[in-house]
């Protein structure tokens, strides 16, 4: 074993064109070791700023919270370190979560576990008792007598929604990073004063939108003072700095921060060190980073770096040491779920998007030096589970640059993600129309498009950002249980509860056409409950977010939050499971009842009805029809058709803040888990089986190679699916034995643009290595993998998660 560890790190090293410093390492093992802790500094904080500020305006309110956290949240510096701030105080620190301001309050299990979440099984945290009875006593009671849900009503609860829960704001959002650069935060200000001033105060519309100006006025003065808490500290270390080159660093890092992010960064070490405190700052907003990305890191911050590099202020091996460094602060923080939550997900990271590559607004291609930096950073780094690299690849990418891409795929980790950006721009454009705000000019979509949380598309600065839900997929999974409605005629098969239409008896229909018309009724019914009852959660419990509204475009003209409509484009989402387990259903259903009349629905009903026992020759047929992934147009054109007809239904509701909810399927660990509750499917699959993640072809149907993968998906109309989707394909190892393994990946993401496939992220590791984690987990503390929209470690994944990465089909090229 260690022979094999000592290859893979010498594998690695042929790749570097950079070696990565001593510090790099030091600190990479540091972060490999350093064990998860409940910090509760801005749970504490924002407590006692709300039981302060009952009697005022919940702008107000919330305004003030974000400056006492700015102001009060702990200023640590730790050794070798060349930035400052992390999520919540420290590395591997995470914030309990309250979960709400006011109406929206709730904590799940996370009170009553308090007392196991040092020693549960799935992803502990280090917690105080101090920190546990602060908690028990003065922080939660007062957010459960926030408490409140609104009540479902008669109709939505006839349609199966027992209660209706709402998020207090919006994540899977990205700032205008590239705007506090050039104005500093400052800047931001300056331009809230001028609109607050400019306010026509003789009409009531105009005075309505002072409380959120001042708001984010106030907002803006506390976060522009961060940086020079942490200059003082800084200076305040140095002077008792024995080590001279340590002394030096903390004296820069002063200068560095006493600069930003107030004012415009001056050196690409400023921008780095402005962009992650704005990112520190979002976060601390939301009390979670969730699906939180600084964008298209490459293209913002070039322009810093060539003038350093230039005027001799800055070498090209300083600035790898500065990226590595800077990326690996990313993968410190996991977000404390609940002890399910937390069986399911494993130590999953946020989602923070670190987009790289595309097109510049000419349509030209925007590859630069920092593009091929941040790859090199990753494959400096391996075990950080983030940041989500994202690579954004186009018809005319360069060929190097695939090739480097794809050398740092063959390493494992599944970095960087594939993204077509070709696609993208289709897909911003078309959503448009969907979602009102300016017509879009394609010089800006080529631009500003790029990704946030486990891959979806966005216009960076631009979005509202949204609340991510999943309302199709979880606790009702919509695709699979129109299905089970069809089959039994509006009832449920596990609770024998009529939350559907009669759509009538099954064994009834005569055609096929008879049989998707009855599944698309029975889907639209429960598409219309669930967006009805996300609708309803949303307009009771989002709470205006000051900080983040001011980085939004039109927010601070418009001088409304984006929770209130202020973005300039307002996109919903709602996560989707299990498209291609109905359509290959689906394609069974065609094959063997109608087509071929092998058998009859009333035999099919049985089967499924009896989980398949003593019905072996039935699913043996369900497992031998035609499936997804192979190019086969018979299954194909149903997974595409089950993809449309979803999309079409969601899009037609609005969100409470504007725009529309908008179809996504990147279902990151959830595809386990939603398919508990469904039962035997035609497809084959038994009751209780993982569902599909997301449009990648059910575990082992996949029979004919990637391409033939790349192909099927091909055939989804994918830029309807608006809000992005995965596809996980797994390569044997051995592929890459042979130097032209990264020209025949690089062929196969050329494929991939042709076909216009969204996303694609690709695990290069085989199944023996993954069951070799499983037994032996202390040597493969570095294994990471792909689970969905997100990576992670695989020994920290539960086991049926594990299994179900061990079963996918490994392909050759």
């Amino acid at each position: 074993m260690l022979q094999a560890l000592e290859e893979k790190k010498n594998s690695r090293e042929r790749f570097f064109t950079i070696e990565p410093t001593p510090r790099v390492e030091r600190l990479r093992q540091r972060y490999l070791d350093t064990k998860d802790k409940a910090v509760i500094d801005i749970a504490r904080i924002t407590t006692r700023v709300m039981k302060e500020t009952e009697a005022e305006p919940t702008v107000t309110r919330r305004a003030k919270v974000f400056a006492a956290i700015v102001r009060e949240v702990p200023v640590n510096i730790y050794p070798d370190e060349l930035f400052v701030s992390w999520p919540f105080s420290e590395p591997h620190g995470s914030e309990v979560p309250l979960q709400g301001f006011g109406r929206g309050s709730r904590f799940g299990k996370h009170q009553d576990e308090l007392d196991i979440l040092s020693t549960r099984k799935h992803v502990p945290f280090l917690i105080s008792d101090e920190d546990k009875k602060e908690l028990r006593e003065e922080i939660f009671p007062y957010w459960e007598s926030q408490r409140y849900r609104p009540s479902v009503p008669e109709v939505l609860q006839d349609a199966g929604i027992k209660a209706i829960v709402g998020s207090r704001t919006m994540v899977h959002y990205q700032a205008n990073f590239e705007k506090v650069l050039k104005k500093g935060l400052l800047g931001v200000k300056k331009d809230a004063e001028d609109r607050l001033a400019g306010l026509d105060i003789t009409d009531p519309e105009e005075v309505r939108k002072i409380p959120f100006l001042e708001g984010v006025i106030m907002a803006l003065e506390a976060a522009s003072e961060i940086g020079v808490r942490f200059a003082a500290e800084a200076r305040r270390m140095a002077e008792t700095e024995g080590d001279r080159q340590r002394k030096e660093e903390l004296l820069k890092i002063a200068e560095n921060c006493e600069r930003v992010p107030a004012h415009p960064a001056r050196t690409f070490y400023e921008g780095l060190q402005s962009v992650w405190f704005t990112h520190m700052m979002l976060g601390w907003e939301h009390v979670f980073h969730g699906g939180i990305g600084p964008g298209k890191v490459d293209q913002y911050l070039y322009p810093f770096y060539k003038a350093d590099i230039e005027a001799g202020r800055l070498t090209r091996e300083k600035a790898q040491e500065l990226l590595d460094c800077w990326c690996m602060r990313y993968s410190q923080q996991f977000p404390i779920m609940t002890s399910d939550g937390a069986r399911w997900s494993g130590p999953h990271s946020p989602g923070h998007d670190v987009t790289i590559g595309g097109l510049k607004a000419d349509g030209t291609d925007a590859t630069n030096e920092l593009t091929y930096m941040f790859i090199e950073a990753m494959m400096h780094t391996p075990g950080m589970v983030e940041p989500t690299l994202v690579l954004l690849v186009h018809s005319r990418t360069p060929e190097d640059l695939l090739i480097k891409a794809c050398q740092c795929n063959s390493l494992g980790g599944g970095y960087p993600m594939f993204v077509n950006q070709d696609l993208m721009i289709e897909t911003l454009l078309a959503r448009n129309e969907l979602i009102g705000g300016p017509p879009l000019t394609i010089e800006d979509v080529r631009r500003y498009s790029a990704t946030n949380g486990c891959h979806h598309p966005t216009l960076a600065g631009m979005e509202s950002g949204n609340m991510a839900g999943f309302g199709i997929g979880i606790s009702q999974p919509t695709v699979a249980a129109a299905l089970e409605l069809v089959l039994n005629n509006g009832v449920t098969k596990s609770g024998n509860e009529k939350i559907g239409l009669e759509t009538g008896d099954p064994r009834q229909f005569k055609t096929f056409d008879e049989f998707r018309g009855a599944f698309h009724k029975q889907l639209a019914r429960l598409v219309w409950a669930q967006r009805t009852a996300a609708t309803i959660g949303e307009a009771a419990s989002l709470q205006p977010t000051l900080f983040t509204s001011a980085l939004t475009e039109d927010c601070i003209e418009r001088g409304i939050a984006r929770e209130e409509g202020g973005a300039r484009y307002n996109t919903g989402q709602v996560g989707i499971v299990g498209t291609v387990d109905i359509g290959d259903s689906l394609a069974a259903i065609k094959k063997l009842v109608y087509d071929n009349r092998d058998i009859t629905m009333d035999e099919l009903c049985k089967a499924l009805d009896a989980n398949f026992e003593d019905y072996g020759d039935i699913r043996k047929m369900c497992l031998e029809a035609p499936k997804f992934g192979n190019d086969d147009d018979y299954a194909d054109e149903q997974t595409a058709w089950v993809t449309h007809v979803v999309a079409k239904e969601i899009t037609k509701y609005k969100t409470a803040y504007g725009g529309r909810h908008l179809p996504g399927l990147t279902p990151m660990y959830n595809y386990v888990p939603a398919g508990l509750p469904v039962g035997a499917l035609p497809s084959g699959r038994l009751a209780g089986e993982p569902m599909s993640d997301a449009l990648s072809p059910t575990v082992g149907s996949d029979t004919r190679g990637p391409t033939a993968v790349l192909k099927s998906v091909g055939k989804v109309n994918n830029a309807e699916v608006s809000q992005g989707q995965t596809l996980n394909i797994k390569i044997d190892p051995s592929v890459f034995e042979q130097e032209d393994g990264f020209k025949k990946l690089a062929d196969l993401i050329r494929v991939f643009v042709d076909q216009k496939v969204d996303h694609v992220q690709i695990n290069v590791v085989s199944a023996d290595a993954l069951k070799a984690a499983q037994s032996q987990p202390a040597k493969h503390k570095d294994l990471v993998v792909k689970v969905a929209g997100y990576n992670a470690r695989f020994i920290d994944l539960y086991r049926e998660l594990q299994n179900s990465i061990i079963a996918r089909t490994e392909h050759k090229l």
